[in-house]
C-alpha cells in the first residue's frame, strides 16, 4: 500500500488540493506513512500523510478525534487535518522544526542541540506540554472514543505483549525476571491513576522553535487514556536519567501528577519496550522493528541488575 509521490499528488489534486511537484521532499522513514512535505500554489506549506496499510487507517480516525480533543487545551500546536481520506491526510505545517531527525545510515537520532545537556527552555516546556496533555479529562477522550485502559489493564496489556514477545524474540532468562518482577510489583511502583497520553514521543514529533521551545506535537496515532510513563519513556532513552529528573520537576511544577517512584517506573517502562515493538512487528509483518527489539532485549540483558 506503500504511495508513490505521483500518486499522493494525485491524490491531493483529487481533493482540491493543487501543490508544487518541484517543492516536494519525501520522508519514508515513518512506520506508518509516507510523508511528503510541500507546498500549494500559494505558498502555503503542507504536510501530506499517505498510510502504508490498511490497518493504519483505522488509528487515523482515532487520532483525529484526539487531535480535536487536545488541541484547545495545550499550550503547544498540534495538526489540523484539512484532508482525510482512506488515501491522504493533509495539513499546514506547523511551525517550528523537529528536535531530532531520523540518521538511518547511523542508525539513530540527528538531535538540533546537544542531547547529553538539554536546553532549559526544552525540557521546561516540553513539561509544560505534557502536564496540560495529562490533565484532559479522561472522560472527554472516552467521549471522544479514544482507546481508554485503566491502570491494572496498561499491566495487563503489557504481560500480553511479553508473552507475545517471548514466543517472536530470543528473551534471556534476566530480561524475562525483570520484566515479570516489574509487572508484580506493588509497592507504589505503578500508577494508580490513567491520563490522556500522546503514546509516541518520539523527538522527530516534537517540535521546537530557534529558543528550542517546544511549540507543536505532531503524529497522534498512539493517543489513549493509560500510563502517564509512556510519554517519559522514550525521552529517558534518548536525553538520559539527569534530563528525566529535570523534566519531571518541572512536570510537577506545571501541575503533573508525580508520585515516588515513577522515574523508576518509566525506566521499567523503557525496558519493556521491546515487547512493544514485537507487538508491532507481529501487525505489520515488517523485520526491521522486531530485529530493533532483538537488539534492545540483548543490551538489556547485558545490563547489571537494577540499572
Amino acid at each position: 500500500m506503500n504511495a508513490s509521490l505521483n500518486e499522493i499528488l494525485a491524490a491531493a489534486r483529487e481533493q482540491g488540493l493543487h501543490l508544487d511537484p518541484e517543492r516536494v521532499e519525501l520522508d519514508t522513514s515513518g512506520a506508518d506513512f509516507v510523508v511528503a512535505h510541500t507546498a500549494d500554489e500559494q505558498g502555503t506549506r503542507w504536510v501530506l500523510r499517505a498510510p502504508r496499510r490498511p490497518d493504519v487507517l483505522e488509528r487515523a480516525a482515532s487520532e483525529r478525534r484526539a487531535l480535536e480533543l487536545v488541541r484547545p487545551r495545550l499550550p503547544v500546536a498540534v495538526p489540523e487535518w484539512r484532508l482525510f481520506s482512506e488515501r491522504l491526510i493533509a495539513y499546514p505545517r506547523l511551525s517550528g522544526d523537529p528536535a531530532a531527525g531520523v540518521d538511518l545510515d547511523a542508525g539513530g537520532y540527528v538531535w538540533r542541540f546537544d542531547e547529553k545537556a538539554p536546553p532549559p527552555a526544552f525540557l521546561t516546556t516540553l513539561a509544560e506540554a505534557l502536564a496540560a496533555l495529562h490533565a484532559v479529562e479522561p472522560g472527554k477522550a472516552r467521549a471522544a472514543g479514544l482507546p481508554v485502559r485503566t491502570p491494572a489493564e496498561v499491566r495487563a496489556a503489557f504481560a500480553t505483549r511479553m508473552e507475545r514477545a517471548r514466543a517472536l524474540l530470543s528473551v534471556p532468562d534476566v530480561v524475562w525476571r525483570r520484566w515479570q518482577a516489574w509487572l508484580a510489583d506493588d509497592d507504589g511502583l505503578w500508577p494508580e491513576h490513567s491520563v490522556v497520553i500522546h503514546g509516541d514521543l518520539h523527538p522527530p514529533h516534537i517540535l521546537v522553535d530557534d529558543a528550542h521551545r517546544v511549540v507543536g506535537l505532531l503524529d497522534w496515532t498512539e493517543a489513549q487514556v493509560g500510563d502517564p510513563a509512556t510519554d517519559f519513556a522514550l525521552l529517558y532513552a534518548t536525553l538520559g536519567p539527569d534530563a528525566l529528573d529535570v523534566l519531571l520537576e518541572h512536570y510537577r511544577a506545571a501541575g503533573g501528577r508525580v508520585w515516588p517512584r515513577m522515574a523508576e517506573h518509566v525506566v521499567a517502562t523503557w525496558m519493556a519496550f521491546p515487547t512493544v515493538l514485537a507487538e508491532f512487528a507481529q501487525l505489520s509483518g515488517e523485520d526491521g522493528p522486531r530485529q530493533l527489539a532483538q537488539a534492545l532485549v540483548d543490551a538489556s540483558a547485558a545490563e547489571p541488575a537494577g540499572a
